[in-house]
């Protein structure tokens, strides 16, 4: 299937969610009150201003993701959309490979992007200064795109820094797995450090400013400690998988044509599949397996057994993938997950059939819950 028309463009879709909105009046709210006391603005020019605020965060936060979606693409990677939401923003794309080196550009220049936004609105500051409403942008832009660059650098999951922490030590590690999971380590120990920072800043007396960096960082905290649990949770799954034997799970199969008569069946009947017997899995036109019915094989004639093909009494299943049968369970773990309607089936160097993988049994050798994936 070919990519949609609007992923061959420049730049990927961006999908805003209803929580930017509200990310956008929060900022206002915040800064509304620093505006009127400072004299920068007052009355309405003091809310749109604050709203300007707002929305000027929010553009810095798309092209922080620009940057991700671009670099991604630079190094071959599929970039699928942008999301822009309560949180931030996300750039959701596949890479082409999990090289080091692009795993740690593709992470750094969305922080990148924000110092250079600061830096800007910092070389702005001093031809404004004559006047109070841009000069007050200009501090804002700086400072918060600032804050937006240092937050996203810091090294804990899933953090731009954290992931280009993650990717170094995996390298140095030659391990990705402890490369995840000293990372996660460290992004729960920040997670504590940026709660505690404006924290006491605001105790010490508290500004409008002071309040906005405390909601960020509670914000980036509860971030950073749901993706240090999730990245323990798949580092430990993926540790688990690459000792694991996917033909161990495996459950004998046999492979029949479409066009094979129902009579082929007649021994399996005899046997049901299960404890230990073989499935049969017919395949069809273009790959798709499928599975007799019981019911209406038994239901053919003995007469018309011979000449009824198993197309005309078979159940479709799904798209059949193969892998081969010395691949370890990080393989058929990728492979399941990326295919979560196929049926595996593990086959040989001459390409014989050894097994049939259920994604269910895999699931349960690893630990992890069985259940299919939304898009």
């Amino acid at each position: 299937m070919s990519p949609a028309p609007a992923r061959r463009g420049l730049l990927p879709p961006v999908r805003v969610s209803g929580g930017t909105l509200l990310t956008v009046v929060l900022l206002a709210v915040l800064v509304h009150p620093n505006l009127v006391a400072s004299g920068a603005a007052s009355g309405t020019g003091a809310v749109l201003l604050a709203l300007a605020i707002g929305l000027s965060v929010i553009a810095s936060v798309l092209l922080h993701e620009v940057a991700h979606a671009l670099a991604a693409r630079a190094f071959g990677g599929q970039v699928d959309h942008i999301a822009l939401t309560l949180w931030g923003g996300h750039t959701q794309y596949r890479a082409r490979s999990a090289a080091t080196v692009p795993s740690i550009v593709i992470s750094l220049v969305g922080p990148a992007t924000n110092a250079l936004i600061a830096l800007a609105a910092r070389a702005l500051a001093p031809d404004a200064a004559q006047h109070p409403a841009l000069a007050a942008c200009c501090f804002y832009i700086a400072t918060l795109n600032l804050g937006l660059a240092v937050f996203n650098l810091l090294p804990g999951l899933p953090m731009d820094g954290g992931r280009a922490v993650e990717a170094l030590l995996g390298a140095v590690l030659r391990d990705r797995s402890l490369g995840t999971i000293a990372t996660a380590w460290i992004g729960r120990a920040i997670a504590i450090v940026i709660i505690a920072v404006p924290l006491l800043r605001m105790l010490r007396g508290a500004d409008g400013l002071d309040a906005l960096l405390l909601i960020w960082a509670l914000l980036i905290a509860g971030t950073l400690w749901q993706g240090a649990t999730s990245a323990l949770r798949g580092a430990t799954a993926r540790h688990r998988a690459r000792r694991l034997e996917p033909a161990r799970l495996a459950r004998p199969v046999r492979l029949l044509r479409a066009d094979e008569p129902v009579s082929m069946l007649d021994p399996a009947l005899d046997h049901p599949a299960g404890h230990g017997e073989a499935a049969v899995i017919v395949v069809g036109e273009g790959g798709m397996a499928h599975r007799p019915d019981p019911g209406a094989c038994a239901a053919v004639p003995a007469a018309l057994r011979a000449s009824t093909p198993l197309s005309a009494v078979s159940l479709p299943l799904g798209p059949l993938v193969t892998l081969s049968a010395d691949a370890d369970g990080e393989q058929a773990a990728a492979l399941l997950s990326a295919r979560p309607d196929a049926v595996c089936v593990l086959v040989d160097a001459d390409g014989a059939p050894v097994g049939l993988l259920e994604a269910a049994d895999l699931a349960s050798a690893l630990r992890l819950p069985s259940r299919p994936r939304t898009a």
